[in-house]
This record gives C-alpha cells, structure tokens and sequence, in this order.
C-alpha cells in the first residue's frame, strides 16, 4: 500500500460551481440603494451615539477637567460608543442575513463576492467595517480615506473600498 504524499497539493476541487457563476450571484444594489440605506444607518447611528456622545463627553470633562487629556479619552471613547451603537442596533442582523438596518429597508444585503453567500460575522465586521472606524478616528487621514471610500461607488462594480477589503459586494435581495 503507498503512503499518500503529505506535500502534494490538495485534492479539494475550489471552483465555483457553474450555479453561482459571477453573473448569477445576484444582481448587484443601485448606488441609490446603497446611498438610501447608507443614510437610513446614519440616521440611526446619530439619534443613538449623539446623546450618548454628549453625556460621555460631559462626564469625562467633570472628571479629568478640559484639557488634552480630556479630549483623547473622549475622543476614544466617542469611537468607541459608535462601534458599540453600530454593533448594538445592526449586530444581529448583519449575523443572520448580511443586513444592516438601512439595508433591510432597502431590501439589499452583503455577500461575499466570490460564492453570493453571507460573509461569516466577525470577518465581515473586521474586514468591512472596523479598519474604516479606526482611520475614521485620526484626523484629517480619516476624512479623506472616508471619501474615498465613498467616492469609489462610481466605478463601474459600484464597489467601495470597504467591499474591496472585505471582499464583499451588496447585492438586491
């Protein structure tokens, strides 16, 4: 009997089945729709994370007094209660059906853009959206890579640079 070569390639064959071919894995989102849901999670991040915001910072200028110090724990803190917020009103549905609530609205969701399907949660949540909070919280470099990220939905795929990343795409549906 041979012994099977432990340095030969694998035999797990990696191609996508003809039935999720890349035409038939959905029909991409219009750039409204995305737009649309994008503006309804804004919406709803800021009516959540604002007054929570306001009350952190109010609490962390009694405690430390106004200073520099001040400013980077509630700046820090602030990041923090928007990550946490976000999570909070849109966490289980991004973990069940890709969905955000803004997308959920506008019957669209995330799926991986190789296979069409949903994107397990952490990696989607790391991949898709906490490199883009993290720049978001330095000054003026958050700025501008958050515009261009936005920018990037006028190439032709509708993709931005959170989809490239995450290799993702946000589908109708």
């Amino acid at each position: 009997m041979e012994q099977p070569n432990p340095y030969a390639p694998t035999s797990i064959d990696t191609s996508i089945p003809p039935s999720l071919a890349v035409g038939e894995l959905g029909q991409d989102a219009t750039r409204s729709e995305r737009f649309a849901g994008a503006f309804i999670d804004g919406i709803l991040q800021l009516l959540l994370v604002i007054p929570c915001a306001v009350v952190f910072g109010l609490a962390m200028g009694a405690l430390l007094g106004d200073g520099f110090l001040s400013g980077i724990v509630s700046q820090v803190g602030g990041g923090i209660l928007g990550i946490g917020g976000f999570l909070l009103i849109n966490g289980y549905l991004l973990a069940t059906q890709g969905r955000t609530v803004g997308k959920l609205v506008m019957k669209t969701r995330i799926v991986s853009r190789e296979t069409g399907e949903l994107v397990p949660f952490a990696p989607l949540v790391l991949k898709r959206y906490l490199w883009l909070w993290l720049l978001a919280m330095i000054p003026y470099i958050g700025g501008v890579v958050g515009l261009i990220d936005s920018v990037l939905i006028f190439r032709a795929n509708r993709a931005c640079l959170h989809d490239d990343f995450a290799g993702t795409r946000v589908i109708k549906g």
